[in-house]
């Protein structure tokens, strides 16, 4: 924990399901403010802690596409690309896995960003190899406001990692994936609940996932 340097590139994984103007917003955190020269979307085919998808590997994959062509028009200094590694594998697939495969593809022998939220860093303890992913990532957390520094630096001490380097980021956003599942779920309501919050999509995806989820 210190002062930041921006990594070169930063990896957002995820399962994306859906993609929504929450993610953007990092998306455009990272690349606006932290002005990282690389973002990766990492979509992944499922997570070791997540059960259920609204949607399938290929069209979250799909989605990450689409976002990173939306992207790239409004960031033309920026690298910014979608990696199908985790799909491809069509099977749950650790992040020391994936980070390997990015490290070697891009030739990078320094730390990589990587987004991660307030939960799945409190739960950064059970990740596999998570002592040797820490030597080998600058983790960006972002907080959607229910923590303040003083709680991360414990938390941070907790891990008791000598190499690990985090970030805490006080970044409020009130969208989230599982609750709009929960929406879309609902019997006969997925007509009713594009008219009534269309703010939490992403305005590329909005026709994608509307056709999709019909």
């Amino acid at each position: 924990v210190g002062k930041m340097t921006t990594p070169h590139s930063v990896i957002f994984g995820g399962s994306f399901d859906p993609l929504h103007n929450g993610h953007l917003d990092i998306m455009h955190y990272v690349l606006q403010t932290l002005h990282a020269k690389q973002l990766i979307l990492l979509p992944t085919f499922c997570s070791p802690f997540k059960k259920g998808f609204l949607l399938s590997p290929k069209e979250r994959l799909i989605m990450c596409e689409m976002t990173s062509a939306y992207l790239a028009t409004y960031y033309p200094q920026a690298h910014i690309m979608t990696c199908d590694f985790e799909v491809m594998q069509s099977k749950p697939t650790y992040s020391i896995e994936s980070v390997r495969f990015l490290k070697n593809t891009l030739g990078d022998s320094t730390r990589l960003g990587f987004v991660l939220g307030w939960d799945n860093y409190a739960q950064f303890h059970l990740w596999k190899d998570y002592t040797i992913l820490s030597s080998m990532l600058s983790l960006l957390v972002f907080d959607r406001g229910n923590h303040d520094l003083t709680s991360f630096n414990a938390l941070t001490q907790g891990l008791g990692l000598r190499d690990l380097e985090a970030h805490f980021i006080p970044f409020c956003s009130a969208i989230s994936s599982s609750y709009i599942r929960e929406q879309l779920t609902k019997k006969n309501c997925v007509n009713e609940v594009f008219r009534q919050i269309p703010s939490f999509l992403v305005p590329t995806l909005k026709d994608f996932l509307h056709k999709h989820l019909l």
